[in-house]
Parts: C-alpha cells; structure tokens; sequence
C-alpha cells in the first residue's frame, strides 16, 4: 500500500517549553524528505525546505542555506509529490488562505496535509533571534521577533496542516512559511494575500515523529495544557 509520510522532530508542547536544541541534522531529513517548514538549533530562525533544499529565514532579515550539519529541534517535513493536479487560488488575508484551504481538507480532517502554492504575495513575516541557554519559553522569547513586510514578491508559501487531534504534539490547522523566490526574504507568515497563484496540495497519511535524546526533553511536563499560549505565539505580532 502506497502512503505519504510526514516526519516530525520532536512535539511542539516540548518546543513552546523551551527545548531548542537541535536533535536531527539537516542530511537526514533529507534523505527522507524535500519540502516542510521548522526551526533550527537555539530557536534560530524559521525553516523553509524548498525542493531539496534547506533554508533559513533569519531574524536579521537573512536567508541563508543550512549545511547537513546543521540541526533542528522542531519541524514538519515530506518528500512532496509534484505531479498532483494544480489549482488556481487567490486569498485577501491569512484568514481567507485558511479558510479556501479548509475546503481541500474538510471531507479528510483527521489527515496531515503538506501545501506548497507558487505566485506573487504580499507578506507579513517574522523570525526570532537564535537563543542562548538556559532557555526561556516560547511565549517569553517571541516577544523579541522581528518583522518584515514584503509587497509583489515572487515566491512560495510552503505549509503544514495538522489534525486537531494532535494538539500539543503539533498545531491543529494551518502553520505556514515564506521563501521568495530569489531565496533572500522568508520567515514565518503573520499575514499573506496573492492573486492567481498556483497551489497543490499532499495528502500525508502516515506520520513518524522522531524523539530527541536530551535530558529537557525527557522530564517535560508534555501533558501541560499550552493552547493558550500556542495560540499567541502562532499569530502573534508586533502590529
């Protein structure tokens, strides 16, 4: 039987905790997959995997591309099947993106889905400061993002969509990245709008989370209830 599997490193309650250090490098993931979204070691910057290709949207504005060496404590990533139909979409805010998506994953909500759409944006993006130990939470250390706005940028918005069942080990619905297409802008998107992009979308019905082997990670409180301030974190702005 044919599936399409998305691998996760680590939890996301253990990410909002604090444990940022990097448990799987850049060259495994790629061995197994091509396209997702995360972040690196010490919480530095925003993951963007593009066609094979890891990057880095920096909170200096930067975009920069990882070695294999490099690790990661968090993120989302698949091996993307391209010859999937493509579909024409259009969306005037964040909200307007999820709720026209929604409607690709409504008759299979309890599945993880993987989009990538090609086109022109105008963008809303930020990034945090790499973080140096002992490490405070996430809710603290996103108060000190930074954002960028970019207007007719050519480029990619790459996501994850996660059941809500998961809550706690990922964020249910839509977590989404930039990268323009010149591979010098990105970040975690805030706010998007485009017109007459190109969006496909992957069914993701298998799912391998890989554990981090660290001390942190093995005496969090992983049950703790951090909706709330998943929340804040996630669609949070300086705006």
């Amino acid at each position: 039987m044919k599936t399409n599997k998305l691998y996760q490193v680590s939890t996301l309650n253990a990410l909002m905790l604090g444990d940022y250090k990097g448990s799987c490098k850049v060259k495994d993931l790629l061995k197994v997959a091509d396209t997702g979204i995360g972040t690196y070691d010490g919480l530095n910057g925003e993951a963007i995997f593009l066609n094979g290709v890891a990057y880095d949207g920096l909170a200096t504005g930067e975009v920069v591309v990882m070695k294999d060496s490099d690790s990661l404590p968090f993120a989302t990533v698949a091996k993307f099947d391209e010859s999937v139909k493509a579909h024409d979409i259009s969306f005037s805010s964040i909200a307007e993106f999820k709720e026209k998506m929604n409607e690709y994953t409504k008759n299979g909500k309890n599945y993880f889905y993987m989009v990538k759409i090609e086109g022109t944006f105008n963008v809303r993006v930020r990034s945090c400061f790499k973080q140096e130990q002992p490490y405070e939470p996430l809710y603290k250390v996103a108060k000190d993002q930074r954002e960028y706005e970019y207007h007719n940028e050519e480029g990619y918005v790459i996501g994850i969509y996660s059941p809500d069942y998961v809550e706690g080990m990922n964020l249910p619905g839509w977590h989404i990245h930039f990268l323009d297409k010149n591979h010098t802008k990105g970040g975690h998107i805030l706010e998007v709008s485009t017109e007459n992009a190109k969006m496909k979308i992957n069914l993701l019905d298998e799912w391998d989370v890989i554990m981090p082997h660290d001390n942190e990670f093995a005496s969090w409180n992983l049950k703790e209830d951090l909706k709330s301030r998943t929340e804040a974190v996630e669609g949070s702005s300086k705006k």
